[in-house]
């Protein structure tokens, strides 16, 4: 296997004015361009786009609805064309980070130490009092959320009637991932990288990676394990493989956790990448495009070729029907004429 069939490949790119926010859904990405939403298809293509006020700085995806912040306000659209659910909630100074419940729902966070909790349909159910967060991290099911303050600790909340509030353990970390089916990253003061499984006490799994110096920015985990994005722009695998290079990213990253990436570049340079094996699949499908179009254009070429032949041989030009027979193969139909020029002797 050559090293193109072993490494991720862009499949296309798309050149959008600014790039703000990206969201994978299903077989597709939401992309947060200026005060445009606009939805992109597996193949590059645009399905719908939607124009708000305010530019748009962040998205959440749950099932079919998609989150947005836009200014100092949160929206939701229908995912499948776009349209607004609602006409939108605000609080003041904004929100500045928004997440999908488990089993439906939103929790929001603002710029002064609040959680909003939201059900599905965008109805604000009440707030809760947290203190000043880094990020929301995710959930580990309905009731507890994961987030890192500003101190850096993972803090773990139990939303509930009486909310509760605890940290995971002591350590202080420079940077958190979002939770990716149950795992995270996470950068140490020392700027060591660990990869964990968190829980509402502790950790079922705390390892750390081997790796040369870095600086992440965003990630996602795919079937062949953690990809980076690094404040200087490159892509890179963790764990890393021997002779394994980066790749040029950009600013954000998100994916579909199997095989599919995208990054996009702040100034709005989309790229599309697939795993080694749809890379593979992907250009073995265009060879066969490629072929079957030649065949269908060498079938229309000789079409005519035999049309042509045809009205020679009822115009009485037999020495030209037999010359456009002969290069279609056809000697059965080149004999036919031969004779009937000795008939006509």
């Amino acid at each position: 296997m050559t090293d193109e069939e072993q490494s991720w490949q862009v499949v296309w790119s798309k050149q959008f004015p600014r790039v703000a926010a990206i969201a994978h859904y299903g077989d597709g990405v939401i992309v947060a361009a200026g005060t445009d939403v606009i939805c992109i298809d597996a193949g590059g293509n645009t399905r719908w786009k939607s124009t708000f006020p305010f530019a748009v700085y962040s998205i959440g995806i749950s099932d079919e609805t998609i989150g947005l912040l836009c200014g100092q306000g949160f929206h939701l659209l229908n995912i499948v064309d776009g349209t607004p659910l609602h006409e939108g909630r605000s609080t003041t100074g904004g929100f500045n980070g928004i997440l999908p419940r488990v089993g439906g729902g939103w929790v929001l966070s603002d710029r002064v130490g609040h959680l909003h909790l939201f059900n599905g349909n965008g109805v604000g159910v009440r707030r809760v009092n947290v203190g000043s967060i880094r990020r929301l991290i995710g959930c580990l099911d309905r009731e507890h959320l994961l987030l890192q303050d500003e101190k850096g600790h993972l803090r773990c909340l139990r939303l509930v009637q009486q909310d509760s509030d605890r940290m995971v353990d002591e350590r202080i970390w420079s940077w958190m991932s979002e939770l990716h089916d149950g795992h995270l990253l996470a950068q140490s003061t020392d700027g060591e990288i660990w990869v964990g499984v968190p829980h509402p006490f502790g950790w079922d799994e705390l390892q750390r990676i081997e790796t040369i110096g870095m600086e992440p920015l965003a990630s996602t985990r795919t079937a062949d394990g953690w990809w980076v994005l690094e404040l200087q722009g490159n892509l890179c695998r963790l764990p890393p493989i021997e002779h394994d290079a980066a790749l040029i990213g950009g600013e954000h990253l998100c994916g579909n956790r199997i095989d599919r990436i995208v990054t996009s570049t702040r100034g709005g340079l989309l790229r599309w990448w697939e795993a080694p094996h749809l890379a593979v699949q992907r250009r073995a499908q265009t060879r066969q495009l490629v072929a079957e179009e030649k065949q269908r254009m060498d079938w229309e070429h000789r079409a005519q070729i035999f049309h042509a032949a045809r009205k020679a041989e009822d115009e009485g030009i037999l020495s030209k029907a037999v010359e456009l027979y002969q290069t279609l193969g056809r000697s059965e139909d080149v004999r036919r004429i031969l004779e009937k020029q000795r008939e006509g002797n």
